[in-house]
């Protein structure tokens, strides 16, 4: 009987129908065995698939190490003397021996004030002065300390410290945090206060900061027409009279700008010429104000306004350590840099360096050479990470003559064609490569001859083949691509191209060029007012850019300053015809190749020629076939269309400048390239042939899964069933039970069921 889910079996009959439904599920039940049994089997090999899928995108990762572009470009360097100069260097270095000769070294300026007896004790100064263009105010309270945290506050490019020499001995230090003499600390008062005077950081003298020829330049400004004060954000801008040779000239900072104050400077009638310039600063437009005669010019300021300016700078007081540039010689070229640091010297190669001597030079060689050592880890790599998989395999697909046991990937199709084709692969030749340098055996790589299937490196040969060959050991690992004539430039192959060795030719229908424009009239004479060209589309995208052209400019002049600018210098380049037009040609070549410019002055002798009516002009993209296969062209960049038999993705640079067959381009694929592309196809996300089968099998697991589980539910039903029918008997019994005790009461024969039973 079942009372609330509690089984009672067999308590009239006596039977144990509890085991006889287990015994009847049990029976049932030989199906799911055999299900899971299916579904081990497969899960299984479920796991050898991945294991194999994981190890391949592995051995793929140490193939890139062999095939990335960089991979036989690595160098490395040394310093024989690494007292006097460091290097590193980048896979762009050119093997090369180099002496360096260092007779001094860039240095950061460091100049301080005079003795002080106390660091805490208020000076009594109160005024403001300028520090590398930043404004610094102190007060009467102030002290050394004081002053010292000003500064830095202001983040002028300089680190100020007290020093203090002994307890009645104090200095306030300013240290530059760059180094050369361009870095050199630049310092001057504001109107009458004179603090940087009565610190001793400055003295009476003056210069000037910016001389040219005849004349001064002042300091580089943002723009031309804002106040000086307002540019320099002062908040106390000083004010009052100058001296150009001995005439008057009344300038406020807080109200002149640059064009104001050149204005107020020609017409003081002072016997010299006042203009605003416009110069290249880093890639940013400045400008400043040019100030010349037929000598240089006398300046007197009393109130500092030409210091602020830039025109004049004072002498330092208490000059520690000057702003000085290094000095050395490679391989007997004199040179100079800013910095300790060189890093443009030497292609691909920085160099540090870290002693100097005036009188006897330091000396060093720098030696540049192919790194083999690390080329030859990554082949080491290759063979490792292929033999790593040649014993995963191994663990899942094998058979033991002597148990007939077998691995889950045993006899595996997809996994047997890897093999075969793996192998077929790296026993193959490279074609249109020299027949004693196309095969892994050739650098050292073979089978083992074990027939354990993995590769055996004989380290001794490689190193050989690298030290004498390296560009043919080149050929065997990776796509490499070679042209027949300079004006074609191989850049790259995919997987689709087929890399047979074999040259294509490559015919141009049409050359690329750059977009040019030419001024309608050629300048003859200096232009007579400033002129303002303005630049638009295509390179500009939807942005405009104008310059405004020097008065006085000549044609050359002209051409100087657009090429100066570092806005425009990223886009086009400004040259003159023949007969003397300005020309300017786009840096970018075809039809993206496009842009517009005007003038906001009529086309005339004295100035750019341009003319107030937009000339538009554009490039043109190259076009032709690579091994007679269509191509498209992208400036001066032909690449082979999708779906083309042999150049599909090949991509060459061409700068022919006549149409024509021009060339061959060969392209080689090396093994370890071929390897990855293999692997590539086999575990692809979509089509690879490992992935539909764990896609598969996966399928198989979930269906199998479903079906268990459908099963259980069923057996589960069964049981009940059972339960119920087994439930239904012992209720009947018991109900035949109870009758026949009241008929034998009734007839005094005792229980029937008894009797029967007796």
């Amino acid at each position: 009987m079942s009372t609330s889910g509690i089984n009672f079996s067999g308590l009239i009959s006596g039977m144990d129908t509890e085991g006889l439904i287990q015994q009847i599920i049990k029976v049932e039940s030989r199906r799911k065995t055999i299900w899971a049994t299916q579904q081990s089997q497969l899960t299984q090999r479920l796991s050898g698939l991945q294991a194999l899928q994981a190890q391949l995108l592995g051995f793929q990762s140490a193939i890139s190490q062999v095939t990335i572009q960089s991979a036989f470009k690595a160098v490395s360097a040394t310093s024989s003397a690494e007292s006097v100069a460091r290097v590193s260097v980048s896979t762009d270095a050119v093997p090369g021996t180099y002496l360096l000769e260092v007779s001094q070294l860039a240095t950061n300026h460091k100049i301080a004030t005079t003795a002080r007896t106390s660091a805490d004790d208020a000076l009594g100064l109160d005024g403001s002065f300028i520090v590398n263009g930043k404004q610094v105010t102190v007060v009467a309270s102030d002290n050394l300390r004081d002053i010292a945290a000003r500064i830095n506050n202001a983040k002028a490019g300089v680190t100020a410290s007290v020093l203090s020499a002994s307890s009645g001995e104090h200095y306030l230090v300013l240290t530059a945090h760059n180094t050369g003499k361009a870095n050199a600390i630049s310092l001057n008062d504001l109107g009458s206060g004179n603090v940087l005077q009565s610190l001793g950081l400055v003295n009476t003298t003056t210069t000037l900061k910016n001389p040219i020829t005849n004349g001064a330049q002042s300091d580089k400004f943002a723009d031309t027409s804002t106040a000086i004060g307002t540019l320099m954000t002062l908040s106390n801008a000083p004010s009052g009279t100058i001296r150009i040779n001995g005439v008057d000239v009344a300038i406020d900072l807080a109200t002149d700008s640059l064009n104001a104050i050149a204005s107020k400077i020609n017409d003081a009638g002072a016997g010299v010429t006042a203009s605003v310039v416009t110069v290249n600063d880093n890639g940013t437009t400045r400008y400043r104000l040019s100030i010349t005669g037929s000598s240089t010019p006398a300046f007197t300021d009393d109130q500092h306004i030409l210091e602020t300016l830039g025109i004049l700078k004072s002498g330092y007081g208490n000059e520690l350590v000057q702003a000085k540039d290094a000095q050395f010689k490679i391989d007997n070229m004199s040179l100079t840099s800013s910095t300790n640091v060189l890093t443009n010297i030497v292609q691909g190669v920085a160099i540090t360096l870290t002693d100097a001597d005036a009188t006897s030079p330091k000396k060093t060689t720098i030696t540049i050479t192919r790194d083999t050592g690390s080329i030859k880890s990554a082949i080491e790599g290759f063979v490792k990470a292929y033999n790593d998989t040649v014993d995963l395999i191994k663990k899942y697909d094998y058979f033991d003559k002597e148990t007939y046991d077998t691995g889950p990937l045993f006899g595996n199709p997809t996994v047997n064609a890897l093999k075969s084709e793996l192998m077929g692969l790296l026993s193959d030749t490279v074609a249109g490569t020299p027949s004693d340098m196309s095969m892994l055996a050739q650098v050292g790589i073979t089978l083992d001859p074990s027939r354990s299937g993995k590769l055996l490196l004989k380290s001794t040969e490689l190193e050989e083949a690298l030290n004498n060959r390296l560009a043919d050991v080149e050929r065997i690992f990776r796509v490499v691509g070679s042209t027949s004539d300079p004006r074609l430039t191989y850049v790259i192959a995919t997987s689709k191209t087929k890399a047979t060795g074999v040259p294509l030719t490559v015919e141009i229908t049409q050359v690329a060029t750059q977009a040019r424009a030419v001024a309608t009239v050629a300048q003859t004479q200096a232009s007579a007012t400033a002129e303002r060209l303005t630049f638009s589309g295509g390179i500009f995208g939807s942005n405009e850019y104008s310059i405004t052209l020097n008065a006085g400019n000549t044609i050359d002049d002209t051409i100087a300053q657009i090429n100066s600018d570092a806005n425009l210098a990223r886009y086009l380049v400004a040259s003159k015809d023949e007969n003397g037009h300005l020309v300017l040609t786009s840096r970018q070549y075809g039809s993206r190749a496009a842009f517009n410019v005007v003038s906001n002055q009529e086309a005339a002798g004295n100035n750019s020629g341009i003319g107030t009516t937009r000339l538009e002009v554009q490039g043109q993209t190259v076009a032709g076939t690579i091994n007679g296969e269509p191509a498209t062209g992208d400036g001066q960049f032909l690449t082979g269309n999708a779906g083309n038999a042999t150049t599909d993705g090949l991509q060459v640079r061409v700068t022919a400048t006549t149409t024509g067959i021009i060339g061959t381009v060969t392209v080689t694929r090396g093994i370890a390239d071929q390897v990855f592309q293999m692997i590539q196809r086999f575990t692809d996300s979509i089509n690879g042939a490992l992935t539909d089968e764990t896609k598969t099998i996966q399928q198989q697991i979930d269906e199998i899964k479903g079906r268990i589980s459908a099963f259980d539910e069923a057996m589960q039903r069964r049981a009940e069933f059972l339960r119920a029918q087994f439930t239904r008997m012992e209720s009947a019994l018991n109900k035949m039970r109870n009758e026949s005790m009241r008929l034998a009461a009734v007839l005094g024969q005792g229980n029937l069921f008894s009797n029967l039973g007796a």
